[in-house]
């Protein structure tokens, strides 16, 4: 399997896109309250990669907003079509994340499997899978946390 990759994600409509440059390292399912809402879905399938491995065109047409006080997910939907397209978020002042829905990918090979559901808590249905279920803001964060430090930094990514 590749270690890098080079795709282009573009929106359901096409007015706003972003590239990548690197594989995610690391996949989760989150079941909070604000990805149900950003996804008008019951959850979301995410997938994690250092920021500097994303690009934004200059004139992009991405809308990005905090949903609660920091540190904060900045999420960016399409400005046209409302798509979620990436989030990022500052772990320390050189390191960013990048949040990328699975759904996004249009080469699925790059994805990583899915390692554990967060906020598990305000699910909407019970899922029936044998990952790890974290509920309530602390667990869930730490579980987020703990897949980062494992994964991100253990080689699997290009920090």
């Amino acid at each position: 399997m590749p270690t890098s990759t080079n795709q282009t994600f573009n929106c359901s409509c096409g007015k706003s896109a972003l590239g990548i440059t690197s594989r995610p390292f690391a996949r989760f399912v989150c079941h909070c309250t604000i990805c149900q809402s950003v996804y008008s879905a019951p959850f979301a399938d995410i997938t994690l990669l250092w920021a500097k491995n994303v690009s934004l065109p200059d004139a992009h047409n991405i809308q990005f907003k905090k949903y609660r006080r920091p540190p904060a997910l900045s999420r960016g939907t399409c400005g046209s079509c409302g798509l979620p397209l990436v989030g990022f978020l500052a772990v320390a002042p050189l390191l960013r994340m990048a949040f990328i829905p699975t759904q996004n990918y249009p080469e699925s090979y790059v994805l990583p499997p899915v390692s554990m559901h967060i906020f598990y808590h305000s699910r909407t249905a019970d899922v029936s899978d044998y990952l790890p279920k974290y509920s309530g803001y602390l667990r869930s964060q730490l579980a987020l946390t703990k897949l980062v430090f494992g994964a991100g930094f253990s080689g699997a990514a290009d920090a």
